[in-house]
């Protein structure tokens, strides 16, 4: 038999620790994009490395509290100020349209600080951003799929077919993808299966697609008990599988959460246009009552 995972499994602890890394560094790169800029991290890395924080010179710690401030508001409002004066630009203009900040928080990369005008996204813009999130999502159904599943997925050297077993069942490999799954001919037999008195190696083997050598060697492992070392080692490296699927999956979230970024901008344009009088009420509601 020849398992998936076993090419990964002679580096299984080198490729989670290149994983971590990655993960790590993604979260890093997260912090740089949404603060804009990467001087407060390194301010918080020199006084780690080197034991003090901010400058002697009070000019410099007055230009570093700022650039820290610029940093701190633009991770928390989510814009891209690049010096005060943007921000206090904005400021005015909130109170003076009396604005809701967080519709411009959550218009994210539409809304430009720098000129304080907003550029709604087109619908085809949005339908294609929309698309490839669901694509990575449903990229990693399948890999979640190998990662959380309490049996091997085996195919013998000489098959086509997919197939998962441990000790108590063997199942047909089926992908986890909407449509697609409905292509394939689901089937599964256990020990009882194989010790049934109508048992047909032959008319099994129409159904599944193996060979009867195949199906024989299979219910072997179902005579013992025990899962053998080798179905062990394959789940095992298997669960690198958590790892694969982490990355699809957190950028199949970025897309999503672009998507509702670009449906706020139209919440942010009616607001903006409402405040100009270019949009009234078409509701006129008078109340009556004593």
């Amino acid at each position: 038999m020849e398992e998936l995972g076993s090419s990964v499994l002679k580096y299984h602890d080198v490729i989670k620790e290149i994983l971590y890394v990655a993960a790590v560094l993604i979260v890093v790169w997260y912090f740089y994009l949404r603060a804009g800029s990467s001087y407060s991290m390194m301010s918080r890395l020199w006084g780690l490395v080197i034991g003090e924080n901010g400058f002697k010179n009070n000019e410099l710690s007055e230009l570093m509290q700022e650039r820290e401030d610029i940093d701190k508001f633009n991770f928390i409002f989510n814009v891209k100020a690049t010096n005060m004066e943007q921000i206090k630009r904005l400021q005015k203009r909130v109170k003076k349209q009396n604005l809701d900040m967080k519709l411009i928080s959550r218009s994210k990369g539409h809304f430009y600080i720098n000129t304080c005008k907003l550029k709604v996204p087109k619908q085809k813009q949005i339908f294609g951003t929309l698309l490839l999130s669901a694509a990575l999502f449903f990229c990693t159904l399948p890999i979640l799929q190998v990662a959380i599943r309490p049996a091997a997925m085996f195919q013998f050297n000489d098959s086509s077919t997919w197939f998962w077993i441990n000790n108590q069942y063997a199942e047909k490999y089926i992908p986890p993808i909407p449509i697609i799954s409905s292509f394939f001919e689901y089937w599964r037999f256990d020990n009882d299966t194989c010790i049934s008195k109508t048992f047909s190696l032959e008319k099994l083997s129409a159904v599944t697609k193996l060979t009867n050598k195949e199906i024989e060697a299979i219910c072997e492992v179902f005579k013992d008990g025990k899962t053998p070392y080798v179905i062990e080692k394959a789940i095992k490296g298997q669960n690198i599988a958590y790892f694969l699927c982490l990355f699809p999956l957190i950028f199949s979230l970025i897309y999503f959460r672009s998507v509702i970024y670009m449906l706020y901008t139209y919440d942010l344009r009616y607001a903006l246009l409402k405040k100009k009088g270019k949009i009234k009420s078409r509701l006129n509601i008078k109340y009556v009552g004593s």
